[in-house]
């Protein structure tokens, strides 16, 4: 009885893994070339964004428009962020465990720039980190592996103009099998206690 217990709790544990990835590669949409902030595109897989970022760009492949010299790691186009503050919020409709993304400082920034990616729930800090860039169109990858994140605060601190972009945002997030699977599991667990009790 004891083998059983031990060969259902490693499939628990294992069955806790899955996740669904959902990829943002800012290419799913025309580039808005335009400094018109993008929010609730991506509504529709479970993110949206704050309304201080610059839209998406088109990239060096599709005739820079306004002048980033980015190109995006995962087709031409990139959410740019040119905005006073370089603030970027990006929230997620339910709680994620692990997200990527990749960064870039752009035309116009000034060499060691850095950017300060804090992931919340609620209004806790749950994880934070900070990049410092290297040279234009030099994506830089940010990756967190957090439990129960709801939303991401990018921070671009510099003196100056301290453009960036973002691309290739991946979520991870646990599929709805996962969480039945686990309170089969548990009960399973439960009953089998039970009848040794008995």
């Amino acid at each position: 009885m004891k083998i059983k217990s031990l060969a259902l709790i490693a499939g628990l544990t294992m069955s806790l893994g899955a996740q669904a990835a959902v990829t943002i590669t800012f290419d799913e949409f025309p580039a808005t070339n335009d400094n018109a902030p993008i929010t609730n595109e991506y509504a529709g897989l479970g993110v949206t964004f704050g309304a201080t970022n610059a839209g998406t760009w088109g990239g060096l492949s599709a005739g820079d428009p306004g002048n980033w010299d980015l190109e995006g790691t995962n087709g031409p186009a990139f959410l740019g962020n040119n905005d006073a503050g370089y603030i970027t919020s990006i929230f997620f409709s339910s709680l994620i465990n692990n997200v990527s993304f990749d960064a870039s400082r752009s035309s116009g920034s000034n060499a060691g720039q850095t950017l300060t990616i804090s992931a919340y729930n609620g209004a806790a800090l749950v994880a934070s980190q900070t990049i410092t860039f290297g040279d234009i169109n030099n994506w830089t990858s940010v990756s967190f592996a957090t439990t129960g994140i709801d939303s991401l605060i990018l921070d671009g601190s510099d003196t100056g103009f301290s453009p960036y972009g973002i691309d290739n945002l991946v979520i991870a997030v646990p599929e709805p099998e996962t969480y039945g699977m686990l309170l089969a599991g548990l009960g399973l667990i439960g009953f089998i206690a039970y009848r040794r009790r008995a």
